[in-house]
């Protein structure tokens, strides 16, 4: 029996073996698949957070958005600013050359009366001269 007894321990001991082997690669399995699911948690997360990210820039990109549209409307308004500034300066320049243009009119007009006032003088003195010498052509003549 000793035969039959160690027959019985070895099958014994090949049974457990392989019981616990399969145990072990059962925990195995269970590990590795454990693992897996947690590498396809690590992913999921992974693309939860680009995700995020992708939102975070989308974000970003319509706030970039909204700053070029402000300083688009920013630059409008100095445009339209620049454009005031040209027409009050026109207005200014128009305004300036209206009373240049009134001022030569007041000049020429004290020049035409100053030139009238000298012509009249002229006429007097040339009245004055003529009637000299007419006066004095006479005188000759009666004394003559």
């Amino acid at each position: 029996m000793g035969l039959a007894q160690f027959a019985v321990a070895f099958d014994h001991t090949v049974t457990t073996t392989f019981g616990k082997g399969l145990t072990l690669w059962s925990a195995v399995a269970a590990i590795r698949s454990q693992g897996l699911a947690l590498w396809s948690t690590v992913a999921t997360i992974g693309r939860q957070g680009l995700t995020l990210w992708s939102a975070v820039a989308a974000i970003g990109s319509q706030g970039l958005a909204l700053w070029s549209a402000i300083a688009t409307v920013g630059s409008q308004g100095l445009t339209l600013w620049s454009l005031v500034v040209t027409v009050l300066n026109q207005t200014f320049l128009f305004q300036t050359f209206t009373a240049a243009f009134s001022q030569g009119l007041t000049l020429w007009s004290a020049v035409a009366t100053i030139s009238g006032y000298g012509l009249a003088e002229y006429r007097v003195a040339g009245f004055h001269l003529r009637g000299s010498l007419v006066g004095s052509g006479q005188g000759e003549s009666s004394a003559g």
